[in-house]
């Protein structure tokens, strides 16, 4: 009597570590990135917010820009409403699924930082789902979001 009640005790026990210690298969299957990767024409609103570092308020503007992948040369270029926030440029992308490096060859060692117009330049997080790319990132005082959707 003594013995089946160890038993029950055990069982579930052992039970527990069996479960515990066997393994999963590893899902094998390559994954595409080519579905994540932006290439072709998009357009969309450009979103620059500042806040100030006195008052803290937001400062919005927003402009309607075009970008111009090639994930063929790993190129970009940049058009649109170019006037106030965004600068027209070009130059070169890097993009992983998560994170997209843009190298602008238009930002050149005298090209400040605050300049009025802002290069597509830099490491930024998206997002992309085969038609709709959203790029966005920030610094202490400055929020980019690009909202764009391929055409």
């Amino acid at each position: 009597m003594r013995m089946k009640k160890y038993q029950l005790y055990i069982l579930p026990i052992l039970l527990a570590l069996a479960t515990s210690c066997s393994t999963k298969p590893v899902d094998t299957t390559p994954v595409d990135y080519s579905t994540v990767i932006p290439n072709g024409n998009f357009l969309g609103p450009f979103t620059l917010i500042h806040k100030n570092s006195t008052t803290s308020k937001l400062d919005t503007s927003s402009a309607i820009i075009t970008v111009a992948f090639s994930s063929s040369a790993s190129t970009y270029s940049v058009a649109g409403d170019t006037s106030k926030i965004q600068a027209a440029s070009h130059g070169t992308y890097t993009a992983d699924g998560t994170l997209i490096k843009f190298t602008d060859a238009t930002v050149t060692k005298t090209t400040s930082a605050n300049t009025p117009k802002k290069h597509l330049s830099g490491t930024f997080f998206y997002t992309y789902d085969g038609t709709n790319l959203v790029i966005y990132g920030s610094s202490d005082t400055l929020s980019f979001n690009y909202k764009l959707q391929k055409y």
